[in-house]
């Protein structure tokens, strides 16, 4: 998926969504389950930066950016264990997950 499209479909999702982790991973795994998982972090880091830049004035405390950061950190852990203990060399996708 294209980088813009993902960032599209991340901030749709992020500034949507309930400050709820678990409703953003159901949003993300309906509409991009497919993505890979370190074009997925790119696109929540890229959403938190443009939802912290464009409202309140460059404010990081945002509901929805630090969603987007926090939602960022946990798939990168997540995607980290995974990758280090069953797939060294392959992508992950979202789906790869079982968070």
């Amino acid at each position: 998926m294209d980088h813009e499209i993902l960032l599209e479909t991340v901030l749709s999702a992020v500034m949507d969504s309930t400050p709820e982790p678990l409703a953003l991973l159901a949003r993300l795994r309906k509409s991009a389950p497919d993505a890979r998982l370190t074009a997925l972090i790119r696109a929540l880091l890229s959403a938190d930066q443009v939802i912290s830049e464009t409202f309140n004035g460059s404010s990081p405390g945002r509901a929805d950016a630090i969603l987007a950061r926090s939602m960022a950190l946990t798939l990168a852990e997540a995607g980290d264990e995974v990758e280090a203990e069953t797939r060294p060399g392959a992508p992950l996708r979202l789906s790869d997950l079982s968070i």
